[in-house]
């Protein structure tokens, strides 16, 4: 009897515990008016953005240790604006757009450092996986939670051939920045 009544016990404080940790984490969605990614190339006789306000996030909170546990973000290749149409046209053309819609990241950790957050995920570019690390700055006021940061990568790391003007290629590297805000509860 004392056994069943121990297995009992310690189930039950394991269902309350989980049950806590579960209703402290939380699903929060960006908030699409006030978040952005913007890639920046480089050309010998130009270097330009293209800025995508369509960006689709969402973090897992943990509202208990004020902490982001995980996220997700996706951007339609075809929402970036570099402010020049044949630009635009030619850079989905070089990432076969039609192909490949969606740029996506994924976190698979995230260590909180302060004000930063240390992140490490897998970017999908191009149909292609690749591990990414990068450090964000993390701060908010009231119901409202910043996020921004930046990273490069190679476009030849997804399998992409740099575009060209005038038989002159881009640089490889590409820059990300990205700025997003979550609408949170504050504890």
């Amino acid at each position: 009897m004392k056994k069943l009544f121990k297995a009992i016990l310690i189930g039950s404080l394991f269902m309350v515990t989980t049950s806590l940790t579960i209703q402290a984490q939380s699903k929060v969605f960006g908030d699409k008016d006030h978040s952005s990614i913007a890639y920046t190339m480089h050309h010998p006789l130009h270097t330009w953005t293209g800025t995508s306000k369509e960006v689709t996030s969402i973090i897992v909170w943990n509202a208990k240790e004020n902490e982001i546990n995980q996220v997700a973000v996706t951007v339609k290749m075809s929402t970036f604006d570099s402010q020049n149409a044949n630009r635009d046209s030619h850079a989905m053309e070089v990432a076969e757009a039609l192909k490949f819609p969606t740029i996506s990241f994924v976190s698979t950790e995230i260590k909180p450092e302060g004000d930063s957050l240390s992140v490490s995920g897998k970017l999908n570019f191009h149909g292609i996986d690749r591990t990414i690390s990068f450090k964000a700055a993390k701060n908010g006021s009231g119901n409202n939670l910043v996020v921004m940061g930046s990273f490069k990568i190679k476009l030849t790391d997804f399998d992409i051939t740099p575009p060209s003007l005038m038989a002159i290629s881009t640089d490889d590297e590409m820059l990300i920045e990205f700025h997003m805000e979550y609408p949170i509860s504050s504890t």
